[in-house]
């Protein structure tokens, strides 16, 4: 394939020149986002992604923000921003897989509530620290496999990780005094009608969302665990458009504290329905004796 005639897999040349990716013997072959978001050859290595950051976000200042503790229940992804009074400022990270390559369709429901309490733990670090995603979806958020943690060693294997904060606010207030904001540009759509939203509670709206997705792929070929689709409801809520405080939905701290619940359940669940087969095996050896 000519580069030439794609203009969208051409890297730009200030990357490919850049004194510090050059030092680091980074190099760029296509994009993953054109314009925006570049990796090194996929085939070589786990791979790097380079982000171009717009200098006008809070973007640079919140990936560094949460740089200093990488461990969970931290789950920005391990990031360093390259900045030069000539050029535009870089985000330099691994790059990880997207969550289409989890295999929800075979996984066990303890799977599915592992796997999204990891999101909402991450989710209710960032409120913690008063910052609002704004744009969690599907796309916005990545999974580092073992071979990732190789790679890099701030890396942890089978970990989630939340990217893309070019919409991202610090804000100055914490989740239930916080009032309404603009909503910017977001890949999820809010209710008909709503532009102004509560940005803690629209990130726990966006989650109701992202979990769904995330049990189309599970229930496709099962029946749809009720629990699962009744904690996705209760996410989404029943938006009213509250110019102040929301309370149409859960905190995340609240959502993440219901799925430790549900993860106990579950397991308990599990655990009870391998009762008849254990007694089955164990029948024939008590009729011996």
């Amino acid at each position: 394939m000519d580069e030439d005639e794609h203009p969208l897999l051409k890297v730009p040349d200030f990357l490919k020149n850049h004194p510090e990716l050059r030092r680091r013997g980074i190099i760029l072959t296509l994009p993953l986002k054109p314009y925006a978001v570049y990796q090194t050859d996929p085939l070589i290595d786990t791979g790097i992604a380079v982000k171009i950051l717009d200098p006008d976000t809070q973007e640079a200042t919140i990936c560094e923000k949460f740089q200093a503790d990488l461990k969970s229940p931290n789950h920005m992804i391990p990031a360093e921003v390259l900045r030069s009074s000539s050029e535009t400022p870089l985000l330099l990270m691994p790059c990880l897989r997207e969550l289409d390559s989890v295999p929800f369709h075979n996984a066990s429901l303890g799977f599915l509530l592992s796997f999204s309490h990891q999101i909402v733990e991450g989710v209710e670090h960032l409120h913690r620290n008063r910052v609002a995603h704004l744009d969690l979806c599907t796309d916005n958020l990545v999974l580092a496999h073992d071979q990732h943690a190789v790679a890099d060693r701030r890396v942890e294997g089978k970990k989630v990780y939340i990217i893309d904060f070019h919409t991202s606010q610090q804000l100055e207030l914490p989740p239930g005094t916080q009032h309404a904001i603009l909503l910017p540009y977001t890949q999820i759509d809010p209710p008909p009608g709503i532009k102004h939203f509560d940005p803690y509670s629209w990130d726990v709206y966006c989650l109701g969302h992202v979990f769904e997705e995330r049990l189309q792929v599970y229930s496709y070929r099962r029946e749809e665990p009720r629990v699962v689709r009744w904690f996705v409801q209760w996410l989404k809520g029943t938006e009213r458009g509250c110019g102040s405080v929301c309370r149409c939905r859960p905190t995340a701290r609240r959502a993440r504290q219901m799925l430790t619940f549900l993860r106990g359940l579950a397991y308990i669940i599990e655990v009870l329905s391998d009762v008849p087969a254990v007694i089955r095996r164990l029948k024939p050896r008590f009729v011996a004796d």
